[in-house]
């Protein structure tokens, strides 16, 4: 007999499934085109759909601002640059600079840098264009222009080669003379001014004392000979206010300029006595000896000629300080300065 229960439709079986789903846990998301959209979500979907027409009309979108937070610089670096600061004794401003500048990115710090740069090569310019234009210092010839122009290895008296000889010494010695000033062209040449000048000074006094011939003046005869300043006296007077030391070279080229000016006491003077150290030189041919011995020929007729000779004359008596002139003055330099100018005077005299 067949039952009288009525078989599940195969719908049934999904039903229950259904059924089934509504006991999950979670419940499974409507599908998205079913879900209920409120106004909010509509008005952002009308916001998206406008900026993608805008994007395809050829307009920028607004990048939103970058709110990513600020990585602080390393404070071992700050600690240090305050540490260093303080080394350096500087003011509280300066120590709050010195800690901007260490939390500044490598660009930044660069522009400080130079920014700084330039600040300090405005400064300096303005030091430099306030500084007082240089001066020759008063006593810078009262020394070294005595101990050069009686110096026992001046070859020259007169003309360029004294001057560039003291320059040399100058250049060497220092004295008082400012660092590199020999590099400043219009310094340095009132430097040379100097020097020319002292030097024609000094010329004048010592042809003065030479020409102590003359009891008077006005004199037109000289003074008898027993009557005149002995070589000692003489060269005593000359060097009196200075560093140098009366010794028996320098009593030599006294006796020389005195045996000159007996014959040129005119403008020539000096001419003459560069002209009598040139024919020494020339005669010697380099020999030491030989012009030893002639300016002890020199002297020794001085002696026998003028006033009494009754003293006498210390050898070593040489300054310290005029010795380290003298060791200044390179013969051999001195000598190819000073040759051509001393040939042709002896050449151009036939005494």
């Amino acid at each position: 007999m067949p039952s009288s229960r009525a078989s599940t439709p195969k719908s049934d079986d999904e039903f229950r499934k259904t059924l089934d789903a509504m006991a999950q846990s979670s419940p499974v998301a409507p599908p998205q085109g079913l879900a209920k959209r409120n106004h909010r979500t509509m008005t952002q979907d009308d916001g998206s759909s406008d900026n993608e027409n805008n994007n395809m009309s050829g307009e920028t979108e607004q990048t939103p601002a970058d709110t990513r937070p600020v990585v602080l610089p390393n404070q071992n670096i700050i600690a240090v640059a305050q540490r260093c600061a303080s080394r350096k004794r500087l003011c509280v401003d300066q120590v709050a600079m010195v800690e901007s500048f260490a939390k500044d990115n490598a660009a930044v710090r660069e522009i400080k840098i130079f920014c700084h740069l330039v600040a300090l090569e405005n400064k300096v310019d303005k030091l430099v264009t306030t500084k007082a234009a240089y001066q020759v210092s008063p006593d810078l010839n009262v020394h070294f222009v005595d101990c050069a122009q009686l110096g026992l290895m001046i070859m020259v008296y007169k003309g360029q080669a004294t001057t560039d000889v003291l320059l040399a010494i100058l250049k060497t010695l220092r004295f008082d003379l400012p660092a590199g000033i020999e590099n400043v062209p219009a310094d340095w040449a009132k430097v040379s001014d100097v020097v020319k000048e002292a030097l024609t000074q000094k010329r004048s006094k010592i042809k003065r004392k030479a020409s102590s011939l003359k009891i008077q003046k006005t004199d037109k005869v000289h003074a008898p000979a027993d009557q005149h300043q002995n070589i000692f006296n003489l060269t005593s007077a000359i060097v009196k206010g200075t560093k140098c030391s009366v010794n028996v070279v320098l009593c030599v080229r006294v006796a020389l300029m005195r045996s000159v000016y007996l014959k040129h006491p005119g403008t020539n003077f000096w001419d003459k006595v560069d002209d009598r150290l040139a024919k020494i030189r020339k005669q010697a041919k380099g020999d030491a000896s030989k012009i030893v011995k002639a300016f002890r020929q020199l002297l020794k007729a001085d002696r026998e000629t003028h006033g009494v000779d009754d003293y006498e004359l210390d050898e070593e008596a040489v300054d310290d300080f005029q010795q380290q002139v003298d060791d200044v003055i390179d013969m051999d330099a001195v000598t190819s300065v000073v040759s051509g100018q001393g040939n042709a005077a002896a050449s151009n005299d036939g005494e």
